[in-house]
């Protein structure tokens, strides 16, 4: 039996720069933005996830939001350190046992960053830490079968990181991360309405156009859509037409550094692994997956098909889980984490 299979609390987690995903037994225990509420002036943190989301809502010019996983890796250790003993003990309120945990990590870290990361897991109460890439833990949840000698290729974009790796046979055959998700998605489309038409957006804003208007294939449509925003040159409130052409141009443009990031891992690829590519298709997951017509646009730039599972942004944290309890399985991708903690 696989020694993780015998451990009642082996955990699943995403611990993404926007989002903290847990997952065991067919089901998302937990799923709350991996954020921190600081008081202005005490500078106490007084709550996290969703309950931090609540407490700034409430009176934001009194409190500060912290993200203190950036890019995909620890900014703030004593914050993470506290959220993820915060979120383990809200998951699993009725154990008593530590819980021994699967952990998707970027494609490329270095080891002070996984040494950071797992120290700060087992201190917030991990009985174990496991180390797994997100596109193979994606692919895994996905139900893709990485041990059979046919390529994966799976894609991830998140926050702050967007990751390609091809796997097969067990293990991992190419493998890149570059810093670039949904977060530059939306400064990017800020920058352009301000150097385009010298008004000012938000952020939040540009993340609601993102995520309800805009599209990757809206070219050649004569669809338009007010934006409401400040003026560059005195504030002024002012209101502008966008078409949906204009921005789709412009969110391809925006785009271009992960469709560059798939070719270059794709150059590594023999004949064989193009031609499953080719019959497999590329797998896309991340909360990123959900941007309209990314998924027609990937398949057209790259002449293959591309897929995107059922809930792409908790398949990472699924897969997490299932290769918890298939660590035999998957041991050519499955790092532990104890040779990174202690000063190791």
């Amino acid at each position: 039996m696989s020694m993780f299979s015998a451990m009642l609390n082996c955990l699943g987690l995403d611990m993404g720069s926007s989002q903290v995903r847990i997952y065991q037994r067919d089901k998302v225990l937990l799923e709350e933005a991996s954020t921190a509420v600081v008081d202005n002036i005490s500078g106490q943190v007084l709550g996290f996830g969703t309950e931090a989301l609540i407490i700034y809502h409430k009176e934001p010019e009194n409190y500060t939001l912290e993200w203190p996983v950036r890019n995909g890796v620890i900014a703030d250790y004593d914050m993470t350190k506290s959220m993820l003993r915060f979120f383990l003990n809200k998951s699993l309120r009725r154990s008593v046992s530590r819980p021994s945990l699967m952990v998707a990590i970027p494609a490329e870290i270095s080891s002070v960053t996984r040494h950071a990361l797992v120290d700060a897991l087992i201190h917030a109460g991990a009985q174990g830490v496991y180390l797994i890439p997100s596109p193979a833990a994606a692919a895994i949840g996905a139900g893709r079968d990485l041990q059979v000698p046919s390529s994966t290729l799976s894609l991830v974009i998140g926050r702050d990181v967007s990751d390609v790796g091809i796997y097969g046979c067990g293990g991992i055959l190419a493998q890149e991360g570059i810093s670039f998700g949904g977060h530059d998605i939306d400064r990017a489309i800020c920058r352009h309405i301000q150097d385009r038409y010298s008004m000012m957006i938000g952020l939040e804003q540009a993340e609601k156009l993102k995520s309800e208007i805009l599209s990757m294939t809206g070219t050649g449509s004569d669809r338009a859509f007010t934006v409401r925003g400040r003026r560059h040159a005195d504030g002024v409130e002012v209101v502008v037409e966008l078409s949906v052409a204009e921005m789709s141009s412009v969110m391809q443009r925006i785009m271009e550094p992960v469709l560059l990031l798939i070719r270059r891992v794709m150059s590594r690829a023999t004949p064989e692994m193009a031609d499953d590519f080719l019959k497999n298709g590329m797998l896309l997951s991340g909360g990123g997956a959900l941007l309209d017509g990314l998924r027609d646009w990937l398949s057209e730039s790259l002449h293959m098909p591309v897929t995107i599972p059922a809930d792409p942004a908790s398949v990472i944290a699924k897969g997490c889980f299932a290769a918890c309890m298939m660590d035999k399985d998957h041991s050519l991708l499955i790092e532990n984490g104890d040779k990174y903690f202690g000063g190791a």
